[in-house]
């Protein structure tokens, strides 16, 4: 089960910190951030998104079987944090920049026959998640039994009292929220979301809070995330 964490990151700013931190501590085993064809071809008038977009569009001549609105995975590609934080500032900025990126992935949504959601953004149902998914954030931590005495020793220190069971082999899942239409294009009013920002973590629930505050801290936010066991 995943329990969420609530950051106190609503600016552009906190937001692309705190993706940045999360994929770089000590703790995360992997990373793996995930951007669909539709941001890109949506971002194609920015170098940094111009060549993925171009790429895409050469599969699509290669492949004419390639249905652009399926769960294919070749409609995401990996991406890195900065690719990923570049999009989310251009989609979340209040100026023209961000209104016209906006404007462009609707449009590239309808056109190819994808839904751009009807949900409130931040609220999707959970038992019903809208798709596309246009980004996609997911870490991995090491296992407890991969952590080392002397590197590790914080997260060692706060499993010391913890009454979970837990299975020291296994490696812990995080995830960010949904990003789907509806929050690139409604979600930042004036560059500013309307409530903290979610991550989603597996257990054990000491682990993931140290890793979590420690994160927080990091990428300079005002206050230390609060967790079900701070409510």
């Amino acid at each position: 089960m995943m329990l969420a964490w609530s950051f106190a990151a609503r600016t552009v700013e906190e937001v692309t910190r705190l993706i940045r931190v999360l994929g770089k501590h000590r703790y995360v085993h992997e990373v793996d951030h995930r951007i669909h064809w539709a941001v890109d071809a949506a971002l194609a008038s920015h170098p940094a998104f111009a060549p993925h977009a171009a790429a895409f569009e050469a599969l699509r001549r290669s492949d004419p079987e390639l249905d652009v609105a399926s769960r294919d995975p070749r409609l995401h590609r990996p991406a890195p944090a900065d690719e990923v934080n570049a999009a989310l500032a251009i989609f979340w900025s209040p100026g023209d920049d961000g209104a016209a990126a906006r404007e462009r992935l609707l449009g590239v949504l309808v056109a190819s026959r994808l839904s751009i959601g009807d949900h409130q953004p931040w609220h999707a149902s959970p038992e019903e998640p809208p798709h596309p998914e246009l980004i996609q954030l997911d870490w991995v931590l090491l296992p407890v039994d991969e952590l080392d005495a002397d590197r590790h020793a914080g997260a060692l220190d706060a499993l010391e009292d913890c009454d979970e069971e837990i299975n020291p082999s296994l490696p812990i899942y995080q995830e960010g929220p949904l990003l789907s239409a509806p929050e690139l294009t409604r979600g930042a009013p004036n560059g500013v979301l309307p409530d903290d920002f979610l991550v989603w973590s597996e257990g054990p629930y000491p682990y993931a809070d140290y890793v979590f505050r420690g994160a927080a801290k990091a990428a300079k936010l005002v206050d230390p995330p609060v967790g079900y066991n701070d409510i």
